[in-house]
């Protein structure tokens, strides 16, 4: 552990800046060993970090959100994966996991809308983590910036439905080619990009049913430890209005970060007619 020289806050030797106070350490704070000493940050930690938030030190107030969308998203994801340090062996077998045995990267966020698309899912995902870490420093500082990340992209994880049945099957656009695992067929690929009409989704039906937080929460914590607050944002961010009013400010800030998202961001009228500022990374 060490100590915030700002505000004497004890906080991990990973971290790269005081969650209470945003002090940021550098390379030159570094050295030194025991409970208190303080932990070298390279200068391609702290890039990271800038990465992840979209923030800068040079940089007051907070910053316009970035646009997200299929040509910088693997991008940004690369980004935000890895800003996670303290939690990195647990976080990284669960990501293994999705990308390699689920649909988690081609799969569309919703039937019918604007991410209704191959990597809808991780567009909006990676959409409402940016939205999170750039409003939680004005509105809740303490909240945990890895913390922060987890339960912003993980949020609608249960939208990739198990390995081997995903949630969301392209349905055929032709008699060419065959349904894959991942619900996505050769065929169908090809024609999302000659299409103007875009492919088309449908639910599969062979899945247990769950509500899309309770089956993100059971997907990812078989994975992680959560904490309470975090596995209430994961299960209700989309669903507040189960809670009756019994929001943990996790599930509130992230609720809100998805709903920016949704209705303001996702809408290109909305951002044109209220001049919102999108940047391009």
């Amino acid at each position: 552990m060490k100590k915030c020289p700002d505000c004497g806050m004890v906080i991990a030797n990973q971290a790269i800046r005081c969650p209470k106070c945003k002090y940021t350490f550098t390379s030159a704070e570094g050295g030194g060993s025991g409970a208190d000493a303080e932990t070298t940050v390279t200068p391609q930690a702290a890039a990271v970090s800038a990465a992840a938030t979209g923030r800068s030190e040079k940089v007051a107030g907070i910053m316009p959100m970035v646009d997200v969308n299929k040509d910088n998203v693997d991008t940004l994801y690369a980004q935000l994966k890895a800003a996670i340090v303290k939690r990195k062996t647990e976080f990284d077998h669960f990501i293994d996991f999705l990308e390699n045995r689920t649909s988690w990267l081609t799969a569309p966020a919703e039937i019918k809308g604007p991410l209704a698309c191959e990597k809808g899912l991780l567009i909006r995902s990676v959409a409402v983590a940016k939205q999170l870490l750039r409003i939680k420093d004005t509105i809740m500082p303490q909240l945990d910036e890895e913390s922060a990340i987890i339960i912003a992209l993980f949020h609608e994880v249960g939208k990739v439905g198990i390995e081997g049945k995903p949630l969301f099957i392209q349905e055929e656009t032709s008699s060419l080619g065959s349904t894959s695992a991942l619900g996505l067929s050769f065929s169908s690929r090809l024609s999302t990009t000659s299409s103007s009409s875009g492919p088309s989704y449908s639910i599969n039906n062979k899945l247990v049913h769950m509500n899309v937080g309770v089956r993100s929460l059971f997907l990812v914590s078989q994975y992680m430890l959560l904490s309470d607050d975090e596995a209430q944002a994961i299960s209700y961010a989309s669903d507040v209005e189960l809670l009756d009013g019994k929001l943990s400010p996790y599930t509130l800030l992230l609720s809100t970060a998805l709903q920016m998202q949704k209705t303001i961001y996702e809408v290109s009228d909305t951002v044109s007619s209220y001049s919102f500022t999108v940047i391009n990374p």
